[in-house]
Formats: C-alpha cells, sequence, structure tokens
C-alpha cells in the first residue's frame, strides 16, 4: 500500500497570509480615513468661505445704503449722520422687510471683545420718532448678533470729503459726523481657529457723501484709486 502525503498549508504560510491580509486591510482603511478627513477639511472651508460671504454682504448691503438721517444731536447742536472709529459704525440704513419691521433703523457693527478673543458684532432698532425726551428707539434695547468669531485684530477705514471739496485718504475716525463718508473699509485678521482668511472689504456709500459742497466721484474710480493703497491711516 503506498502512503500519500497529506496536503495543506503549513502554520507558518497561514501566518504570512494573514499577516499581508491585515497589512492590506490597514492600508484600504488608512486610505478611506484620509480621504474622509480630506472631505471633512474641504467642506469646513467651503462653510467658512460661505460665511464670511454672507456676513459681508450683509455688512455691503446695509452700509453702501446709509442715509443721511440724523441719528443724534451732537454737542454742537447739529445732527450727526455717521459714527466711525477703528472698532465700530453707527449709521441709519433701511432693512428690509423680511427681516422684520422694515424702514429705517439704526445700525453699528462693531469688533467686541471678550475673555476668548475678538468678534463682529451686529445690533439694530428701529428709529424712535423721538416725540417725547424719554422715549427710547428699538435700538437700545436690541440684543447684538454675533456675525463673526475667531477675530485677531481688526480696524474699521474711512474716506471723508475734506474741507477742501476732495475725498481724503483713508483715516482711521469719522471727523465730520454731520456728513456722511464716502467710503468704508474693514479690515480683520482672523486668528489660526479661522478655517479662511477675511478678505479686505471696501463699501462705497451711494449717497452724496459730501452733503452740498462737492459731487462725489463715481464708486468705480474711488475703488480704483483707493483700494490696496497700502497708506497709513492718518
Amino acid at each position: 500500500m503506498v502512503n500519500q502525503k497529506q496536503q495543506g498549508f503549513t502554520l507558518i504560510e497561514v501566518i504570512v497570509v494573514f499577516t499581508l491580509l491585515a497589512m492590506i486591510m490597514a492600508m484600504i482603511f488608512s486610505g478611506l480615513d484620509s480621504g474622509r478627513r480630506t472631505a471633512e477639511k474641504g467642506e469646513k472651508r467651503i462653510s467658512a468661505i460661505n460665511e464670511m460671504r454672507v456676513v459681508q454682504g450683509i455688512i455691503r448691503r446695509q452700509v453702501s445704503r446709509a442715509m443721511a438721517i440724523g441719528i443724534e444731536e451732537d454737542d454742537e447742536g447739529q445732527m450727526a449722520l455717521f459714527y466711525g472709529d477703528e472698532n465700530s459704525v453707527t449709521f441709519i440704513s433701511q432693512m428690509p422687510g423680511y427681516l422684520g419691521n422694515a424702514g429705517p433703523h439704526i445700525q453699528k457693527i462693531e469688533i467686541a471683545e471678550d475673555g476668548d478673543g475678538k468678534y463682529l458684532q451686529y445690533r439694530h432698532g428701529m428709529v424712535s420718532n423721538y416725540d417725547d425726551e424719554d422715549e427710547q428707539s428699538g435700538f437700545d434695547d436690541a440684543e447684538p448678533i454675533v456675525l463673526m468669531e475667531n477675530i485677531r485684530s481688526g480696524q474699521f477705514a474711512f474716506i471723508e470729503v475734506g474741507e477742501d471739496g476732495l475725498p481724503t485718504d483713508w483715516v482711521s475716525e469719522i471727523e465730520n459726523t454731520a456728513s456722511m463718508p464716502m467710503m468704508v473699509q474693514l479690515d480683520l485678521e482672523m486668528n489660526q481657529d479661522a478655517k479662511e482668511q477675511w478678505p479686505i472689504m471696501q463699501v462705497a456709500i451711494q449717497v452724496d457723501g459730501s452733503s452740498t459742497r462737492t459731487r462725489r466721484r463715481s464708486s468705480l474710480n474711488l475703488l480704483n484709486q483707493r483700494s490696496n493703497s497700502g497708506k497709513e491711516l492718518q
């Protein structure tokens, strides 16, 4: 009788096969996980870009349509039309009806700060008719809305109409609050937690910034001449 040799795999062969299989599965799952993280990173960046577009759209719409309506009477007895400094702007502009009560609203956009860092906030309220000196406007009781977080630093800047009737360079504060500025700039530097950097924003106000003395240049010419001028704030 002839002995037949037993056919099969040795223990070493089985171990080698399972080791190779484990390595292949590890590479597959590593590739899938890397793809997932890349997709999530891309989605977060797209979301951050869209958020900035929405915020810039809101600011651009409201600031560009600022109205030459008095906010309050200043110390000299003139009606202040537009307040602006490095940290905030306050003006009157129309609110669209789908956001609530339409009509002129006092609006303030401010770079605020708390223990967690700086953020951009927005507050608005309907203008009072001021028949009663003690009457409060809707703006006085309005709760601010946070528009943008993760801000390291930022500032507003302005182009006014100078005493010679010509546009000034970019300045850090509105000197003549009884006159509308010609342009408003908002520059923000985001911190490392932000998913996207803020594109510098410059907005031309549609009304005549000189009020009475000079005819304003077109918004297009101003943007071409003043954008990214690189001049220091006066």
